[in-house]
């Protein structure tokens, strides 16, 4: 989603409608092939926004597993979230996801529903090794 904070000129947009939508936000409809020139902001603040980006999962090595997906990717705010479904790991070795997009700094764990005792870096998740019990639940991080 992106947000233009002042917009010094209303560009032409040759060959379309422009529209909001119901939740304010604008919408250009193209006929043809539409060309948008002049367009000068002085603030633009954007990130990279998929609710319905491809999910990942993680197979258990004893049971279950984690079905992952990182719909927000962008500078100013980054979102991970995770579905533990009887996931279990009695092996001596940890399993790990890395993140589709590295945290500038580590992020912060917002929920954590399953039990489990994880580490979190920006570059990814490690998943506790030499479990007792399968876990459920979710894990949503976040930060930039």
């Amino acid at each position: 989603m992106g947000t233009i904070s002042k917009l010094d000129q209303v560009p032409p947009v040759d060959f379309s409608t422009l529209t909001f939508n119901a939740s304010g936000q604008l919408v250009i409809n193209p006929s043809g092939s539409p060309t948008i020139s002049s367009l000068s902001a002085t603030t633009v603040n954007y990130s990279v926004e998929n609710p319905n980006t491809s999910q990942n999962t993680l197979t258990g090595t004893t049971a279950g597993s984690i079905i992952w997906s990182q719909p927000l990717q962008g500078s100013a705010l980054k979102l991970v979230i995770l579905y533990a479904s009887g996931y279990e790991n009695t092996t001596s070795t940890a399993q790990s996801i890395s993140f589709s997009k590295a945290f500038t700094n580590t992020p912060a764990t917002l929920v954590n529903t399953t039990g489990m005792s994880i580490t979190v870096s920006a570059t990814g998740v490690t998943l506790p090794a030499s479990m007792s019990a399968a876990e459920t639940g979710w894990v949503i991080i976040a930060g930039y």
